[in-house]
Protein backbone atom coordinates (compact mmCIF):
# COMPACT_ATOMS: atom_id res chain seq x y z
CA UNK A 1 0.00 0.00 0.00
CA UNK A 2 1.17 3.40 -0.86
CA UNK A 3 1.53 6.16 1.71
CA UNK A 4 -1.31 8.11 0.08
CA UNK A 5 -3.53 5.08 0.45
CA UNK A 6 -2.71 4.82 4.17
CA UNK A 7 -3.37 8.49 4.65
CA UNK A 8 -6.70 8.17 2.87
CA UNK A 9 -7.60 5.20 5.03
CA UNK A 10 -6.74 7.04 8.23
CA UNK A 11 -8.74 10.12 7.31
CA UNK A 12 -11.73 8.15 6.02
CA UNK A 13 -12.31 6.40 9.36
CA UNK A 14 -11.27 8.77 12.06
CA UNK A 15 -11.02 7.39 15.53
CA UNK A 16 -13.13 8.94 18.34
CA UNK A 17 -12.08 12.53 18.81
CA UNK A 18 -10.47 13.39 22.05
CA UNK A 19 -12.60 15.40 24.48
CA UNK A 20 -11.42 18.91 24.85
CA UNK A 21 -12.33 21.52 27.48
CA UNK A 22 -15.05 23.02 25.28
CA UNK A 23 -17.03 19.75 25.33
CA UNK A 24 -16.87 19.62 29.12
CA UNK A 25 -17.86 23.28 29.39
CA UNK A 26 -20.90 22.81 27.17
CA UNK A 27 -22.02 19.71 29.12
CA UNK A 28 -21.59 21.58 32.41
CA UNK A 29 -23.52 24.61 31.17
CA UNK A 30 -26.33 22.34 29.91
CA UNK A 31 -26.59 20.75 33.35
CA UNK A 32 -26.65 24.16 35.05
CA UNK A 33 -29.35 25.33 32.63
CA UNK A 34 -31.49 22.26 33.37
CA UNK A 35 -31.13 22.80 37.12
CA UNK A 36 -32.07 26.48 36.80
CA UNK A 37 -35.11 25.58 34.71
CA UNK A 38 -36.23 23.00 37.28
CA UNK A 39 -35.79 25.58 40.04
CA UNK A 40 -37.82 28.13 38.09
CA UNK A 41 -40.62 25.61 37.55
CA UNK A 42 -40.68 24.71 41.25
CA UNK A 43 -40.72 28.40 42.23
CA UNK A 44 -43.59 29.11 39.81
CA UNK A 45 -45.58 26.18 41.24
CA UNK A 46 -45.05 27.48 44.78
CA UNK A 47 -46.13 30.99 43.74
CA UNK A 48 -49.27 29.50 42.18
CA UNK A 49 -50.16 27.78 45.44
CA UNK A 50 -49.65 31.02 47.39
CA UNK A 51 -51.69 33.02 44.88
CA UNK A 52 -54.58 30.56 45.05
CA UNK A 53 -54.55 30.69 48.85
CA UNK A 54 -54.55 34.48 48.82
CA UNK A 55 -57.37 34.54 46.28
CA UNK A 56 -59.52 32.28 48.46
CA UNK A 57 -58.81 34.49 51.48
CA UNK A 58 -59.70 37.65 49.56
CA UNK A 59 -62.92 36.15 48.24
CA UNK A 60 -63.94 35.03 51.70
CA UNK A 61 -63.12 38.44 53.13
CA UNK A 62 -65.14 40.18 50.42
CA UNK A 63 -68.07 37.81 51.01
CA UNK A 64 -67.99 38.42 54.77
CA UNK A 65 -67.73 42.20 54.38
CA UNK A 66 -70.69 42.25 52.00
CA UNK A 67 -72.65 40.02 54.35
CA UNK A 68 -71.88 42.21 57.37
CA UNK A 69 -72.80 45.34 55.43
CA UNK A 70 -76.13 43.77 54.46
CA UNK A 71 -76.60 42.67 58.07
CA UNK A 72 -75.94 46.22 59.28
CA UNK A 73 -78.43 47.63 56.79
CA UNK A 74 -81.06 45.02 57.63
CA UNK A 75 -80.55 45.60 61.36
CA UNK A 76 -81.09 49.33 60.92
CA UNK A 77 -84.40 48.61 59.17
CA UNK A 78 -85.92 45.65 61.04
CA UNK A 79 -83.66 45.29 64.10
CA UNK A 80 -83.34 41.53 64.72
CA UNK A 81 -85.97 40.33 62.30
CA UNK A 82 -84.53 38.69 59.18
CA UNK A 83 -80.97 38.57 60.58
CA UNK A 84 -80.90 34.80 61.08
CA UNK A 85 -80.06 34.12 57.42
CA UNK A 86 -77.16 36.56 57.46
CA UNK A 87 -75.80 35.19 60.73
CA UNK A 88 -76.21 31.64 59.45
CA UNK A 89 -74.31 32.46 56.24
CA UNK A 90 -71.44 34.11 58.11
CA UNK A 91 -68.55 31.67 58.39
CA UNK A 92 -67.60 31.45 62.04
CA UNK A 93 -65.13 29.47 64.06
CA UNK A 94 -67.17 27.48 66.62
CA UNK A 95 -64.34 27.65 69.14
CA UNK A 96 -64.03 31.45 68.82
CA UNK A 97 -67.08 33.42 69.90
CA UNK A 98 -65.49 36.83 69.46
CA UNK A 99 -67.37 37.50 66.20
CA UNK A 100 -70.82 39.00 66.94
CA UNK A 101 -71.61 36.83 70.01
CA UNK A 102 -74.60 38.87 71.23
CA UNK A 103 -76.19 39.00 67.77
CA UNK A 104 -75.77 35.24 67.41
CA UNK A 105 -77.33 34.68 70.84
CA UNK A 106 -80.28 36.98 70.14
CA UNK A 107 -81.18 35.41 66.80
CA UNK A 108 -80.35 31.92 68.09
CA UNK A 109 -77.99 30.94 65.28
CA UNK A 110 -74.49 29.58 65.98
CA UNK A 111 -74.55 31.00 69.49
CA UNK A 112 -72.34 29.84 72.31
CA UNK A 113 -72.10 30.28 76.06
CA UNK A 114 -70.23 33.59 75.82
CA UNK A 115 -72.92 35.16 73.65
CA UNK A 116 -75.73 33.93 75.85
CA UNK A 117 -73.95 35.22 78.95
CA UNK A 118 -73.31 38.64 77.36
CA UNK A 119 -76.94 38.83 76.21
CA UNK A 120 -78.18 38.06 79.72
CA UNK A 121 -75.77 40.59 81.24
CA UNK A 122 -77.06 43.28 78.86
CA UNK A 123 -80.65 42.41 79.73
CA UNK A 124 -79.98 42.59 83.49
CA UNK A 125 -78.02 45.82 83.13
CA UNK A 126 -80.83 47.41 81.09
CA UNK A 127 -83.43 46.37 83.64
CA UNK A 128 -81.34 47.72 86.49
CA UNK A 129 -80.92 51.08 84.73
CA UNK A 130 -84.56 51.16 83.63
CA UNK A 131 -83.68 51.15 79.92
CA UNK A 132 -85.57 49.23 77.22
CA UNK A 133 -83.93 45.82 76.80
CA UNK A 134 -84.53 45.71 73.02
CA UNK A 135 -82.83 49.08 72.48
CA UNK A 136 -79.90 47.98 74.65
CA UNK A 137 -79.54 44.77 72.62
CA UNK A 138 -79.89 46.76 69.40
CA UNK A 139 -77.09 49.12 70.44
CA UNK A 140 -74.88 46.16 71.36
CA UNK A 141 -75.62 44.46 68.03
CA UNK A 142 -74.76 47.61 66.08
CA UNK A 143 -71.48 47.88 67.96
CA UNK A 144 -70.66 44.21 67.35
CA UNK A 145 -71.39 44.37 63.63
CA UNK A 146 -69.34 47.55 63.26
CA UNK A 147 -66.47 45.96 65.17
CA UNK A 148 -66.64 42.80 63.01
CA UNK A 149 -66.45 44.97 59.87
CA UNK A 150 -63.51 46.92 61.29
CA UNK A 151 -61.60 43.74 62.18
CA UNK A 152 -61.97 42.43 58.64
CA UNK A 153 -60.90 45.72 57.12
CA UNK A 154 -57.72 45.66 59.21
CA UNK A 155 -56.72 42.17 58.01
Amino acid sequence: MSPAHWLLKLTAHPSAPARDWLDYLSAFSGLIGALLAAGAIAYAAWQTVLAKRDLVRERRLEFELNLLAEMRTQHSITEFQHLAGYVGALITDPSDESDIPIVRAIVGIKSGPLGRRLKDERREDAKRRGVDVQSEWSRAATDEIDLAIQRRLEK
